[in-house]
């Protein structure tokens, strides 16, 4: 098999941002921060964001169907989610547990968790962590999956009204959005973040450089020092969020659509990072209350991206992957718009 970019391991690279950011906290440590208004994981958050948006565009380029679009978005995002959780509702809960298991069992928390599979996020079992200097929380990283899937409908619907096509348009409303966003909501200062908004802008851009790709590609150097020097400038001159914005989103995408030796091999061990994702915050929180937080920060990490990666490869190869299969095989027309 060829591997023919560099998308895998960037998104492999994020994944581990994500768990080394929330390796601190789970420990009880300050998370590190790149300056005031964005911490390493949320970095990683905006990778995988800009990542999403630049092909899933494109992904309804080759197959504007509603359905088939939605059975796509439905088949990657489900499975994994609904083994991570079960195992942690019905395999770590009653081992971790304060509880003793008919309790546990008894408890409607065990339900409100299974909930997470209609993306109505619940972090808290019936007395799981309860001690740990994170308390509470089970899976903490889930909480960007709704998030994500809703701009997969706004996508959805911008296709089904025909504005995916008329790229024109998108760049108009992406530039509006911007401007409400740090202009006059004012993301710079306002202390109430709306993650949503952020991230989705990470996930629109990303759109774009899909929509845009036949401008770009064939002068990706020459464009990728252009949006660093706008980027840069913009986050020195005190705009720190929309300048990592500006400079981050296509640069990602032009890093990850470019095929250099090394990092395209990534591929070859399969696409673990949404294993890594889902799976990192259960073992990091389940090593916590095993050793104990006095245990060094290096000895946890060292645990928990071993065991992390082996849940990965586990998910990708007997979930994701032969459920992508199915994707894959399933019929396409090459021109329906809605049905």
């Amino acid at each position: 098999m060829q591997y023919k970019n560099n998308f895998d391991f960037l998104r492999l690279l994020a994944a581990f941002m994500v768990l080394f950011s929330h390796q601190f906290a789970l420990l009880g440590r300050p998370q590190p921060v790149l300056d005031s208004n964005l911490e390493l994981g949320a970095l990683g958050v905006s990778i995988f964001f800009s990542i999403s948006g630049y092909l899933v565009v494109q992904s309804w380029q080759r197959d504007p169907n509603l359905i088939r679009f939605a059975l796509k978005r439905f088949l990657r995002i489900w499975p994994g989610l609904f083994v991570v959780t079960t195992l942690a509702a019905f395999v770590v809960g009653p081992i971790v547990s304060e509880l003793e298991v008919s309790e546990y069992f008894q408890d409607s928390l065990v339900v409100r968790y299974m909930d997470n599979l209609r993306l109505r996020m619940n972090y808290q079992l019936p007395g799981v962590f309860v001690n740990n200097p994170f308390p509470n929380a089970v899976n903490g990283s889930t909480w960007t999956i709704p998030i994500e899937v809703r701009w997969y409908v706004y996508l959805a619907i911008a296709g089904a009204l025909t504005l995916v096509g008329r790229r024109h348009i998108v760049l108009l409303a992406v530039i509006a959005f911007v401007i409400y966003h740090f202009g006059i909501y004012g993301a710079e200062t306002n202390p109430n973040r709306v993650p949503n908004r952020e991230y989705g802008l990470y996930f629109c851009f990303g759109a774009l450089m899909g929509l845009y790709r036949d401008k770009w590609k064939s002068q990706r150097l020459a464009w990728a020092a252009l949006i660093a020097l706008a980027g840069i400038s913009t986050y020195f001159m005190g705009q720190q969020l929309l300048g990592t914005l500006v400079t981050l989103a296509p640069l990602t995408v032009m890093l990850g659509d470019a095929s250099t030796t090394f990092l395209r091999r990534f591929g070859r061990f399969g696409d673990l990072s949404y294993g890594v994702y889902i799976y990192a915050f259960v073992v990091q929180q389940t090593l916590v209350w095993y050793f104990g937080a006095e245990l060094s920060f290096a000895a946890h990490f060292t645990m928990a991206t071993a065991i992390t990666l082996g849940f990965a490869w586990l998910s990708w190869h007997l979930v994701e992957k032969p459920v992508l299969a199915f994707k894959s095989a399933a019929p396409s027309s090459q021109r329906m718009a809605w049905f």
